[in-house]
């Protein structure tokens, strides 16, 4: 690994550690590059696992001084993991637009109506339709760097059967179609959660994608482990080809 897009801060209120403390890491580690990803905050404050509304403009205070302070030993880009919410794409472009915020992920965890559905507790076929129809409405926007995790919903998904791999597939096909790169998660898989699912990365195959591996590391100390090495070994026993960095025309810098 010589590049993670994919980490998460204390400020999220489910990780640890400062962005300085990341940065750090991964200059320890050998990076060539890495993002700073932290949840986007919500203007309801309602998701407890962000950051409030009126932290952002400390928490950018924070990473604008830890990215000025090691600039010359690292590249070290802007982001955050955002759920494609309609009332938030205003925001989302600000953070673009006036704020340097250059990766932005797509890491989809609720939809449906008042976000009703959750990765992490009720996805069914209705669920999972609207799942898929909201990431791939996502990608058609433009707003986003990547998708992180597509397969995210297998986490209360009771099984990968027909409809969820048309799921991933409809995913697969968009992010084909539009040249998005697809995450491989080294959380899920340094968790043992059921993604990365293996049998989907084989269906992915069938498609001319390009591949991101990221840690979605919530402790700095575990940017790369070995775990991530493994999960590496066996992506490439796949066949799977992952880029190395995100392509430059995938980091977001006007819309």
């Amino acid at each position: 690994m010589i590049a993670n897009y994919h980490t998460h801060t204390r400020w999220c209120n489910h990780a640890k550690g400062e962005a300085e403390d990341y940065i750090k890491e991964a200059i320890r580690l050998g990076l060539k590059e890495i993002a700073i990803t932290d949840h986007v905050p919500h203007i309801d404050n309602t998701d407890p696992a962000r950051m409030r509304w009126e932290e952002f403009d400390a928490y950018n205070q924070l990473l604008d001084e830890a990215i000025d302070k090691y600039k010359n030993q690292i590249t070290i880009y802007k982001g955050f993991e955002c759920e494609y919410y309609p009332e938030a794409l205003d925001f989302y472009k600000k953070l673009i637009n006036e704020y340097g915020y250059t990766v932005m992920v797509l890491g989809q965890h609720r939809c449906g109506k008042d976000r009703y559905y959750n990765a992490f507790t009720n996805m069914n076929k209705e669920a999972l339709e609207i799942y898929t129809k909201t990431v791939c409405e996502a990608l058609h926007s433009g707003l986003f760097s990547f998708v992180a995790h597509p397969d995210v919903f297998l986490f209360s998904y009771p099984e990968f059967d027909k409809h969820a791999e048309k799921a991933l597939r409809t995913i697969y096909k968009t992010c084909e179609e539009l040249n998005i790169p697809v995450e491989i998660n080294g959380f899920g898989y340094h968790a043992d959660r059921p993604y990365p699912n293996f049998e989907a990365l084989k269906i992915s195959k069938e498609y001319n994608l390009t591949y991101l591996i990221n840690s979605d590391a919530h402790r700095p100390e575990l940017i790369y482990t070995d775990k991530m090495r493994e999960l590496e070994e066996t992506v490439a026993f796949l066949g799977i080809k992952v880029t190395p960095t995100l392509p430059q025309e995938r980091h977001i810098k006007s819309i």
